[in-house]
């Protein structure tokens, strides 16, 4: 039931790579972000303004500067409880302010963890989330006028109650469904959302915009207060009923009928420092249940994980579908947070890519000729440089092989003088097969130099060397993201011919048979064994070339244990992780910056 049964080629998914994470890391890791993060304070303050046309809230925004600047004070600096006859509120009632909210987006720090509720709860099922907002800070003035009582003045602040105020949403992470909020959310707002830059699109703080901005399906409620208290009565008439009804409406049209949900983030990454194997091209979420030993949901919600779906090379995306298997068992929850997984159908098109141009290096041209002079016959043969570009070919037959590559090229020669006469073949045939096992990419390469010679009906033959090399390539990923490739000692198996010309053939060339299939033998075998080495040795290379095997992500992820699945997909086990003191450097360099700003 975990990531080793990941078959995202099959016809049913069709992603071209997964990331899923679980519930409780996604908490975790989220709330460690916000507790870090020192936000700007977000102020908004309303007038009563009695002419206005029908319909319209009597309540309307002004500047909070200059509002103060006219006042001379500021008004979140009013004390809860202080007399409707102080010079203050008098100057206040005299500039008809009715209400205003002050707050800090953040983890709020007077409150222990375990009073914090999870800030997003796979419980929805399919695409949708439950997400709690809560703030670190969170202020609310209001002002009642008087009538023969005087009237009141409220300064309410979270940090004085027993529980932060939260606000409860449910937020569809779907974006290709069509009615979800998302779809009538401005181009460039989803845009944002989706952020297809692979150093980025999978951190916390990318997610904290997606929840923010994807679409909010339900109008938010309010848990941590009495909702007979005045602090419930005026948060959700000042920052529920007036902040974002106007923002819907504000954004409203007849072409987008939902409103534009914007609550106050917005992430701007930098150009990508660092290259990435698999680039990708769109992005879909979707919630998957943890599932029990007989592929049924259970109710344990903190092994739900979020998945990220990507496509690559602009590839259609598919219809969101429910996986088969867990990401994350729950004997391995407390080692990592999640798995990103490549399909094998990606994986191995890369890798094609990748390998091919190795390919005309370890293919040859035989030629040969052969030239009767009387009682003489000479024997010539080469073998020349390939210069048409060549490539593997993709295999599917079930097993774990991925690629295969066969060449063969051929050259003959026949001359007579009579009545002596003689001919000449040289075969040179190369196959080589890739494998994707466990932790390894496997090659097994055969090179063979076969030669046929006759003469007067004397003959020798066989394959003057062949050589099998069998390589493994060791599969891992160090802590900045990067996979790393280490080659073992190719295994290389003689498996030439002692090619020995028969009776007639030894007593017509007096020998000659001997001495040229000896040269062939030796030099073909000393090629072909240095060939093969090279060979490795550039695949090698190649697989550790600069850049070319980055995970996507792999700003935000440290990776770990990458191995293929029993369907050849890569993956890798995945932890939220801060740099560490001897990765900042190099991380430093290669890293996007993020900016992150209040709107």
């Amino acid at each position: 039931m975990s990531a080793i049964q990941s078959n995202l080629s099959a016809s049913k998914y069709g992603y071209d790579m997964v990331v899923g994470t679980t519930q409780a890391s996604i908490n975790a890791t989220m709330k460690t972000f916000l507790m870090k993060y020192n936000g700007q304070v977000f102020t908004r303050i309303y007038v009563f303004k009695q002419d206005v046309p029908v319909g319209q809230s009597h309540y309307v925004e002004t500047d909070y500067e200059a509002y103060k600047t006219k006042l001379g004070f500021d008004p979140f600096q009013v004390p809860q409880g202080t007399p409707f006859t102080d010079s203050r509120l008098v100057a206040l009632q005299a500039n008809f302010f009715a209400f205003g909210f002050q707050t800090t987006m953040g983890l709020p720090t007077n409150f222990p963890l375990s009073a914090l509720p999870n800030i997003i709860e796979l419980t929805k099922g399919n695409s949708s989330v439950a997400y709690n907002l809560y703030c670190k800070e969170f202020q609310i003035v209001n002002l009642t006028p008087g009538g023969y009582s005087g009237g009141t003045w409220d300064n309410l602040n979270q940090n004085t109650g027993s529980a932060p105020w939260t606000f409860n949403f449910t937020v569809n992470m779907d974006l290709y469904n069509n009615t979800s909020a998302f779809a009538h959310l401005p181009v460039d707002v989803q845009n944002q959302v989706k952020n297809l830059c692979p150093g980025s699109m999978f951190s916390v703080q990318q997610l904290y915009l997606d929840l923010n901005t994807a679409g909010l399906e339900s109008n938010p409620s309010v848990s941590g207060l009495d909702p007979t208290s005045d602090a419930y009565i005026y948060l959700t008439r000042i920052f529920l009923n007036t902040y974002f009804q106007n923002m819907q409406n504000l954004s409203k049209s007849e072409t987008n009928p939902y409103g534009n949900f914007l609550l106050g983030y917005s992430i701007k990454p930098s150009v990508i420092g660092n290259t990435s194997s698999i680039i990708p091209t769109d992005l879909n979420f979707m919630v998957s249940p943890y599932l029990d030993d007989k592929g049924m949901p259970t109710d344990n919600y903190e092994l739900y994980t979020l998945n990220w779906l990507v496509m690559t090379e602009n590839n259609k995306m598919p219809a969101p579908v429910q996986f088969e298997w867990n990401w994350v068992d729950a004997a391995d929850q407390s080692k990592f947070n999640g798995v990103m997984a490549i399909n094998k159908s990606t994986f191995t098109n890369f890798l094609n890519k990748l390998l091919s141009p190795t390919l005309k290096t370890a293919c040859w041209i035989p030629s040969c000729s052969v030239h009767v002079n009387l009682i003489k016959i000479n024997y010539n043969w080469n073998l020349a440089a390939e210069t048409t570009p060549q490539a593997y070919k993709v295999v599917n037959d079930g097993t774990s092989k991925v690629l295969t590559f066969k060449y063969s090229k051929q050259s003959s020669d026949s001359d007579t003088f009579v009545p002596n006469w003689g001919n000449i073949t040289l075969n040179y045939d190369l196959q080589t097969d890739v494998y994707l096992e466990g932790s390894k990419i496997r090659t097994v390469t055969t090179a063979t130099c076969y030669v046929h010679m006759n003469a007067d009906g004397g003959i020798a033959e066989g394959n003057a060397a062949k050589f099998t090399s069998t390589v493994d390539y060791e599969l891992g990923v160090n802590a900045i993201g990067e996979m790393t490739v280490t080659g073992g000692t190719p295994n290389r198996v003689d498996q030439s011919d002692d090619i020995k010309p028969d009776v007639w053939g030894t007593i017509v060339t007096a020998g000659t048979f001997t001495n040229v299939t000896d040269a062939i033998k030796s030099f073909a075998k000393n090629w072909l064994n240095n060939f093969l080495a090279g060979y490795d040795q550039n695949i090698l290379s190649m697989l550790n070339g600069s850049g070319l095997w980055v995970y996507p992500g792999g700003e935000t992820f440290v990776f770990k244990n990458s191995q293929f699945s029993n369907f050849q997909d890569l993956t890798a086990n995945v932890t939220y992780a801060e740099p560490t003191t001897k990765f900042a450097a190099k991380r430093a360099l290669k890293a996007k910056s993020v900016e992150t700003t209040i709107l």
